[in-house]
């Protein structure tokens, strides 16, 4: 069964992780797992919405007109998740009550939450509450809650009310770069609205203007009052000993950020939940999440917490997205404010993966999304110098750069390679012509002539200088490998793909004026690309300075003093030798390098020297390891990011899942373990046996060919129709199915 599962987790700062761990999210909502009774008084539940933000005022103390002057951060909308339970006058919380048990349940397969509470009144009465969460993956505005009230020991009345109110400002003292919220009011009302059996709040975003309506509705007739910072509906109930009363609540949520909800009314919204019953949309969950796992299921025989885990992290990947191309995915999802709900490169590289494999249409949607954003991308450009081009934000919500830290944000010039990555591994996989013609050549295109225009040839190679790769501990550097190497593949890819579909790009090269002479420029370009080589040590240097730089001991560092970004200067951290995340390595991973020797080498240069501050970096050494052949630390690093979250093992989930990482283990999975990759238009698997392991089953789609792989003392594959696809170094062509022995 597909079930996460935690009892007695009763301290708040265990409750606060909980939050993000039984988080609900759609792709357009997210709702995290408070309790619907709260904690006390200044509980603060947190609803999100994707793409509903606000702007705030940026302060330099040396401004300069080409840095951004306006933040954007995820904004707690309007909080329709309370449900206060008063006993007596006093409310049945953690602040009033005895918290004497507790059980928390995710069914993956249901898409629903569930949790079992008995509390302990002063006055010794127990009272047990049973909370069931559903956040419809189908009618994607609605959240329903289900709440069951019963006593072993009193009878009486007990009053229930609802509400629809403004969420409560957070109080954060901790000193974190990567968390940042406002302890001003960032949104409104603007109406309440009562009618006869439900209650709607229209409100606004403070500074960003965005419009928000907001509607509950009950199973039973509760009556609604306007509060001075909401609507409360309330009814009493008589309780008798252990007979359980029902509260069903229906809350929509409706903006315009989302096409198919934008005209959607909410009353219309809430009569159809009504209508349709909660029995329905446990049905319809039933049957989305079916369809999912029938697509994506990973089954693991012989670590039941790697397989609960690996099946969770996807599960939270797929709720992430949405089938839209103007939203993409958050740093945290949808699951908490941790990097103010902004989109990174993490997209791209840790995270379409998994959706190119699954489900190709969410994978074509998140690289529209950035397509969407290319005028904004022009205007960085320009910032940046370039006369031509498309500069792809480090992050963003709407397109325009956000990064008030240049040095280890907007300098990573690299987010345009991973973008055309992404892309080409979009096309390689599906084989979609019609969207490279329609848009793909001319992301290709559009970001390649900004990294043109930021290098220069010098000494006969092509120089792309003052950037900062995927690790920001080393920053404004010339010549950063990554960078390079990914900008070379970039540039190759576009000219093989401009010779070879010429015909059925035609209408694309003449509307963007491509010329033979700029396509030359590219091959030159890439040819003489400027990637740095230590001739000694036979490795690949992370950029033309990092080996001159004073080596750093870790052990001299005190245990508690990592992240180092969070207790030492950057400075500090920029003149030695160290790496928050893999950045060389990251790579040779991606464009499968085969020079093993070099490879190897460079892995043993570079593994004592990350730290693994980011929560992007073991899944890539993970990864790498299983390339190298050396399993057993490939394995030690995949058990190691699959308790990220549900461990909290950076001590830091309770701001929201690392859903980047949750892609990662996905990586980690398939490209490390089953060895995949692109060759010569070719799949290629290079399987890893794992001793502790008894069997690990894959399933994907490749140019709309099922094969599904299990790996255990043999090599398995299962095909729908006929492929060929490469075994290690043998070319193997399959009809429906296929067993070998490991090399």
């Amino acid at each position: 069964m597909k079930i996460i599962s935690r009892f007695n987790r009763k301290d708040i700062k265990e409750l606060q992780v909980d939050e993000s761990i039984f988080a609900l999210q759609n792709g357009y909502l997210g709702v995290r797992g408070n309790f619907s009774e709260g904690y006390n008084q200044e509980d603060y539940k947190q609803t999100l919405i994707n793409g509903f933000y606000n702007y705030y005022d940026y302060s330099y103390e040396e401004n300069s007109p080409a840095f951004p002057q306006k933040g954007q951060r995820i904004i707690n909308v309007i909080d329709g998740q309370s449900i206060d339970i008063y006993l007596d006058d006093k409310a049945i919380n953690l602040e009033n009550c005895n918290l004497k048990n507790l059980e928390r349940h995710f069914d993956l397969e249901k898409g629903i939450t569930t949790r079992k509470a008995k509390y302990t009144t002063k006055e010794g009465q127990i009272i047990n509450i049973f909370e069931e969460r559903l956040l419809s993956f189908i009618q994607k505005e609605l959240l329903i809650i289900k709440l069951g009230i019963s006593s072993p020991n009193y009878e009486g009345s007990i009053k229930i009310i609802s509400r629809l109110k403004l969420p409560n400002k957070q109080t954060i003292d901790e000193h974190d770069s990567r968390i940042n919220v406002s302890n001003n009011n960032e949104i409104h009302i603007l109406n309440k609205q009562i009618e006869t059996d439900k209650a709607i709040l229209f409100s606004e975003s403070t500074t960003s203007s965005l419009k928000l309506r907001v509607g509950m509705k009950h199973n039973a007739d509760f009556k609604c009052q306007i509060s001075h910072n909401g609507i409360n509906a309330e009814k009493c109930y008589n309780l008798t000993k252990n007979r359980q009363i029902e509260v069903i609540k229906y809350v929509a949520f409706i903006t315009d950020t989302l096409d198919e909800i934008a005209e959607l009314s909410v009353e219309d919204s809430l009569d159809k939940a009504m209508l349709n019953g909660y029995e329905y949309y446990q049905n319809q969950q039933i049957l989305y999440l079916n369809d999912f796992w029938n697509k994506s299921d990973i089954l693991i025989e012989g670590d039941d917490f790697l397989n609960k885990s690996v099946l969770y992290n996807i599960y939270q990947l797929n709720s992430c997205s949405v089938s839209n191309e103007h939203l993409s995915i958050p740093a945290k999802g949808l699951t908490g404010e941790g990097y103010e709900g902004h989109y990174f490169w993490d997209t791209e590289i840790y995270m379409i993966p998994f959706f190119i494999l699954t489900n190709p249409d969410k994978a074509k949607n998140l690289l529209m999304c950035r397509y969407h954003q290319f005028e904004e991308g022009r205007k960085i450009a320009r910032s940046h110098g370039a006369t031509q081009g498309v500069k792809i934000p480090w992050r963003t919500i709407n397109g325009k750069e956000v990064s008030p830290y240049y040095p280890s944000g907007s300098a990573q010039y690299h987010i345009n390679s991973d973008l055309a990555y992404s892309i080409i591994q979009y096309f390689e996989y599906t084989n979609d012509i019609n969207f490279i013609a329609d848009y793909g050549f001319e992301i290709l295109l559009e970001t390649a002539r900004f990294l043109y225009d930021v290098g220069n040839f010098f000494d006969n190679k092509f120089n792309i200088n003052n950037v900062t790769g995927p690790d920001e501990y080393t920053t404004l550097v010339n010549n950063n490998y990554y960078t390079n190497s990914m900008a070379k593949y970039h540039f190759n890819y576009l000219v093989k793909i401009y010779q070879e579909h010429f015909n059925k790009l035609s209408k694309s090269i003449k509307r963007l004026s491509v010329t033979k002479t700029e396509i030359q420029e590219f091959s030159e370009a890439a040819k003489k690309m400027a990637l740095p080589f230590d001739e000694n040590k036979k490795i690949w240097l992370q950029d033309d300075s990092f080996s001159q730089k004073k080596p750093l001991d870790f052990k001299q560092l005190p245990k508690e003093n990592f992240p180092l970004i969070l207790h030492y200067h950057p400075l500090f951290i920029y003149k030695h030798q160290v790496l928050k995340q893999a950045d060389t390595l990251l790579s040779l991973f991606l464009l499968d390098y085969d020079d093993l020797e070099i490879y190897n080498n460079s892995f043993d240069y570079y593994l004592p020297k990350t730290t693994h501050d980011s929560s992007l970096s073991r899944c890539i050494h993970s990864i790498v390891a299983f390339r190298l052949g050396h399993i057993d630390l490939g394995y030690k690093y995949l058990q190691d990011i699959v308790k990220i979250d549900l461990e909290n093992t950076y001590n830091n989930t309770h701001h929201g899942l690392h859903i980047a990482n949750s892609g990662g283990i996905y990586l980690s999975l398939i490209f490390g373990i089953l060895g995949l990759r692109i060759k010569d238009g070719f799949i290629l698997i290079r399987p890893s046996y794992i001793e502790k392991l008894k069997t690990i089953s894959f399933k994907f789609f490749y140019q709309n060919t099922e094969i599904r792989f299990t790996l255990g003392k043999k090599i398995q594959i299962l095909v729908n129709k006929p492929i060929k696809l490469g075994i290690y170094n043998d070319m193997i062509h399959i009809n429906d199915t296929y067993q070998c022995d490991y090399i």
